[in-house]
């Protein structure tokens, strides 16, 4: 059986694929550096404990991923704005159009076709490649066909909207709906630019594995996506939920700590069972129940400093209930 150890190493590498595949073009540095922080894991040095090691590790982690996101995100603001601006351009010449070549106007669509083809297959570089090609040729001709240009237009706007949903769906965990870690970050670093006040609590499913073990895992996700709606049924506008990864959640209470504390007790108690599951034609009742870390954000901490202090309460909670 693997370590957590070489669980965690393994993930790195997992991102590592994740990244080339999400953004080609920007990924090369991140691979070197989370390639670098693999091996300053595997082997730390004497001077440092292992578990010194890891929270350092994870600090480094959550800058890697937060750069990356910048940089990818502003690669897809990039695309949508160049599309933005062939629409434009498009649109001021459409009363000033003149016959030229009926073949131009096939063609076009062609293009609209294959950007859409690069859109389904996720392919970054090759669809910029087609919008570049396609402002150039659009510039270089007029249109004649009103028919021709309108279903041109509509197409163009159709992959404008598939660009957009791609952004939004990356900043979403697929099986919940609430947003994902790489939103959290996001999120995390505008409040703290902001030096807005805030609490973060995190929320641990006890006993997860073994709904898990005796329903299945199909009946687990159901379970994870109620808490999760319940989870954002509990918090305001300003605040903000997540899914951590596995059974763990995050808010973002805009609040001081007592506030917070009241709140988060509030919040669990919310969230502890029993969740109703329709499987294979019957109705499963499952009883969980959630330990929950609190820490309110203090100027000038790291993001990881934060984290470790709301671990550490978490798993006092999660004693005092056991011992309880």
């Amino acid at each position: 059986m693997s370590s957590p150890l070489d669980c965690y190493l393994s993930a790195i590498l997992d991102i590592a694929d994740a990244i080339e595949a999400v953004s080609p073009e920007i990924s090369a540095s991140y691979r070197e550096r989370l390639t670098r922080l693999h091996a300053e894991v595997a082997v730390p040095t004497s001077s440092q404990s292992v578990d010194q090691t890891l929270d350092d590790s994870r600090q480094a982690l959550h800058e890697i991923l937060r750069d990356f996101s910048g940089k990818a995100r502003h690669n897809n603001q990039v695309l949508a704005r160049d599309l933005n601006q062939t629409l434009d351009m498009m649109a001021r010449t459409e009363d000033s159009r003149s016959v030229r070549n009926v073949q131009y106007v096939e063609r076009l669509v062609d293009f609209a076709d294959q950007v859409d083809a690069a859109i389904r297959a996720d392919d970054l570089p090759r669809l910029a490649g087609q919008i570049s090609e396609l402002r150039g040729f659009a510039e270089s001709i007029e249109l004649d066909s009103h028919d021709a240009f309108a279903r041109l237009r509509k197409k163009m706007i159709e992959i404008q909207l598939r660009l957009h949903e791609a952004e939004l769906l990356a900043t979403l965990d697929p099986l919940t709906g609430v947003a994902n870690r790489r939103e959290l970050d996001r999120e995390l670093s505008a409040r703290v630019a902001g030096q807005q006040e805030f609490c973060i609590l995190l929320f641990d499913l006890d006993g997860f594995k073994a709904v898990n073990d005796r329903h299945g895992h199909l009946c687990g996700d159901e379970v994870l996506k109620q808490l999760s709606a319940r989870l954002s049924g509990q918090v305001r506008a300003r605040d903000f939920v997540c899914r951590w990864g596995g059974d763990e959640f995050v808010a973002i209470l805009a609040c001081g700590l007592a506030h917070a504390e009241t709140r988060s007790l509030q919040i669990a108690a919310r969230l502890n069972g029993p969740y109703h599951i329709i499987g294979e034609g019957h109705q499963i009742h499952v009883d969980v129940a959630v330990s929950v870390g609190l820490a309110q954000y203090a100027p000038g901490e790291s993001l990881a400093q934060l984290f470790r202090r709301v671990d550490e309460s978490m798993y006092r909670h999660k004693d005092a209930a056991t011992s309880g």
